[in-house]
């Protein structure tokens, strides 16, 4: 067997005896200052990791006005009235909105999740205007006009585009226009065209879009 001693014949980190040492003041002093200093390090090191630090940062929203997230869900109630169910939004900036119903549709629901009847509208009803009736013009122009240009763009965009084509000197055109501008005006609280884009309702001057209204066979 190997010997004791031949194994530390091939030691690389030999020791010296400590009665050949000699301390110095030099070296105590050294050494004293080294301890201070890796003790304040720890130190230091050790309170930083320990400390909580908060930082608060402003980021400016890049977002477009008006521009919205859409979600889509389906959610049933089959024992809760239409009238009574609600959808409120709020987000990180404190933004709340309550009630929503321009974007929301409602239907009644059977025990089977199957519906009912038609798509429910909160709000007071209106009445039936009835052919002949007068209607007053309040509200402005809320109904589009389209021209040759944009026609094309709109009918794909809607999937329901009702489109009045009219001369400003018929006078059937002008009997229609009150009630056609207020339904137009309905149509876009109800469904809002930035939104929802389910359904529009326009108009076209066939005076200027001559080509257009020849298009649809109208002269």
């Amino acid at each position: 067997m190997v010997s004791t001693n031949k194994l530390k014949s091939v030691d690389f980190y030999r020791k010296i005896p400590r009665d050949l040492t000699e301390a110095s003041l030099s070296g105590a002093g050294l050494s004293i200052v080294a301890a201070l200093a890796m003790m304040f390090l720890f130190g230091m090191e050790l309170n930083n990791y320990l400390t909580v630090n908060t930082s608060t940062s402003v980021i400016v929203d890049n977002s477009s006005d008006g521009e919205f997230l859409r979600i889509d869900f389906n959610i049933s109630f089959p024992s809760l009235s239409c009238e009574f169910a609600s959808v409120d939004v709020n987000d990180v900036l404190g933004t709340n909105r309550l009630n929503l119903t321009k974007t929301i549709r409602k239907f009644s629901i059977d025990h089977d999740l199957k519906p009912t009847g038609s798509e429910f509208h909160s709000g007071p009803v209106l009445h039936q205007i009835k052919h002949g009736d007068e209607v007053d013009e309040e509200g402005g122009e809320e109904c589009i006009s389209l021209t040759a240009h944009n026609f094309d763009q709109y009918s794909h965009q809607y999937p329901i585009l009702v489109v009045n084509f009219f001369a400003p000197w018929c006078y059937w055109s002008n009997r229609l226009k009150p009630s056609w501008d207020k339904a137009a005006k309905i149509i876009r609280e109800r469904y809002d065209p930035e939104m929802d884009g389910r359904i529009l309702l326009a108009k076209v001057d066939c005076t200027k879009e001559g080509d257009l209204c020849r298009r649809y066979f109208l002269d």
